[in-house]
């Protein structure tokens, strides 16, 4: 049982990181516009507004937000295996 409880812990943070990048993708309008967003792989030419550049600042702290929600997921997976790793081996 034991022996699973990494993997559960795994599940339930990923859940819980997934749940919160929804919710911040909510916020920040990032499903706003869903009609427009279907024809970006078509080209520039047949968008009828301008893509709004965010500032630098905003970039960074988004940039800096992935970058965190990347270490800790690949944190919570290492913590995983090497759980398994030990309850395998011991």
């Amino acid at each position: 049982m034991i022996y699973y409880a990494g993997w559960l812990y795994l599940v339930g943070i990923s859940l819980i990181v997934s749940i919160l990048a929804f919710i911040w993708g909510a916020r920040t309008g990032q499903f706003s516009d869903q009609d427009r967003a279907r024809f970006f792989a078509l080209g520039p030419d047949l968008l009828s507004q301008p893509v709004k550049i965010a500032s630098r600042r905003k970039q960074r702290l988004h940039n800096g937000a992935l970058l965190g929600i990347i270490m800790l997921c690949l944190s919570i997976l290492a913590t995983a295996l090497v759980l398994g790793i030990l309850r395998r081996a011991g």
